[in-house]
């Protein structure tokens, strides 16, 4: 069996004095009477997201056999830089994958009928492998059948902020079974061929692509096989709208948004029982890029003293 476990820097190197885990807020449950769902206050990250009458599970539950995480944040980077080195205004800073904000303690400041709301801001410890003193809010909405997520980031800094930042949300397949041919599929919002970045070893975008074929009635298969490329990355921004339909052509849930990267994942050599499916702004380095961090490809920047904002959404079928 696969076993993935994500590295990021230490957690104590983060959030410094919130080392106990009894010091830790416990998880922030709300509900609208159709969907529950459950946040932890470390990353801010979705632990749960359920229906109230049949209670179905619809987000991975991180075992660590196949990969402990259930939907983190990623911020200031998505996917890799190169030798885990991003330059800012001609500093070296150490990043690994997918940064660091989701093993931040995250505090929250709203809890109202139907919305939660949290957030953290730069401490010295993230300073110093981040140079840029920044506030992350995240935001979850729910209406009816609907989960809307928001990012808001605000620049307290001097200087422009380059970032860049992503959700990694994991969606069960419905009545997984490891032995079956196919697990579901996938429907898209286009038409023809997904055209994917190929990964290079290590995690590196290739200046090479590759096409997905979509069989005619729309649905591309999801079985062990499929992600033996690693990663479907789609840079070219036409996918903006992903449903997740059971082994019957059922929808069962879809993620809508408007980000120019999306990439669908799961572990490959482990007859995973989830696919994430995850809209970015940015993407990992090509290989061999050393150059400024700003001008990587799909770098967002705020300046000083505003705040950059945008969303995506959960919808449950």
């Amino acid at each position: 069996m696969l076993v993935f476990v994500e590295k990021s820097l230490p957690l104590h190197e983060i959030i410094g004095q919130h080392q106990a885990s009894d010091d830790m807020e416990p998880n922030v449950f709300l509900s609208n009477g159709i969907l529950e769902i459950e946040v932890a206050t470390i990353g801010a990250e979705l632990q749960s997201i359920r229906r109230v009458a049949a209670p179905t599970e619809y987000l991975w539950q991180g075992d660590p056999a196949y990969w402990n995480r259930r939907a983190p944040v990623l911020f200031p980077i998505t996917g890799k830089v190169w030798n885990n080195t991003a330059c800012i205004d001609g500093q070296c800073c150490t990043l690994t994958q997918h940064g660091f904000v989701r093993d931040m303690p995250f505090t929250k400041v709203v809890d109202e009928d139907r919305h939660l709301a949290f957030s953290v801001r730069a401490t010295e410890a993230s300073r110093a492998v981040w140079p840029f003193d920044f506030e992350l809010r995240i935001d979850y909405t729910l209406l009816r059948n609907v989960l809307t997520v928001g990012w808001s980031v605000t620049n307290h800094d001097h200087r422009v902020m380059p970032f860049q930042i992503g959700a990694h949300p994991a969606f069960l397949y419905p009545r997984f079974k490891p032995d079956d041919a196919v697990h579901g599929f996938l429907s898209f919002n286009t038409d023809g061929p997904l055209v994917s970045t190929r990964i290079a070893p290590g995690g590196f975008a290739d200046s090479e692509t590759f096409d997905v074929e979509i069989p005619a009635d729309g649905l591309l298969p999801l079985t062990n096989d499929t992600f033996h490329c690693d990663t479907i990355l789609d840079t070219t921004g036409r996918i903006n709208r992903i449903t997740l339909h059971d082994r019957n052509g059922r929808p069962f849930v879809t993620v809508e948004h408007t980000m120019p990267v999306t990439a669908l994942w799961s572990p490959c050599g482990g007859c995973a029982p989830f696919i994430c499916i995850e809209p970015w702004h940015g993407c990992c380095d090509p290989t061999g890029y050393e150059g400024e961090f700003a001008r990587r490809h799909f770098v967002e920047t705020v300046a000083s003293g505003e705040t950059w904002s945008t969303t995506y959404k959960i919808i449950i079928e």
